[in-house]
């Protein structure tokens, strides 16, 4: 099936779902992943973990208190940090020095 015709039908599918004709389908979860743990073995503290894979220290105290779920892209960042800490490292402060600075 083209991509328009996969398009149309989807439209047609929430069109019955939201007038009540058909139900939903299961809804997707995303994997979860235990960010204190992740964070724990390789021996940083919160900030650090922050600061070395440039997120918000609070975001990171947020997963690992289970307020929030890392999103999709927050989860497919935290399991390659997990599967290669360093490369990810490096990857982001490469590429925080080839982002110029906006005043």
């Amino acid at each position: 099936m083209g991509f328009g015709r996969e398009l149309i039908e989807s439209a047609r599918e929430a069109q019955a779902i939201a007038e009540g004709r058909s139900a939903s389908g299961a809804a997707f979860t995303p994997a979860s992943i235990d960010v204190a743990a992740l964070r724990k073995s390789l021996g940083l503290s919160q900030s650090s973990f922050a600061a070395r894979y440039s997120l918000p220290v609070s975001t990171i105290r947020d997963w690992e208190q289970g307020r929030r779920r890392p999103d999709r892209a927050a989860f497919l960042l935290l399991r390659l940090i997990e599967a290669e800490p360093d490369v990810v490292a490096r990857t982001l402060a490469d590429a925080d020095v080839r982002t110029p600075n906006r005043a």
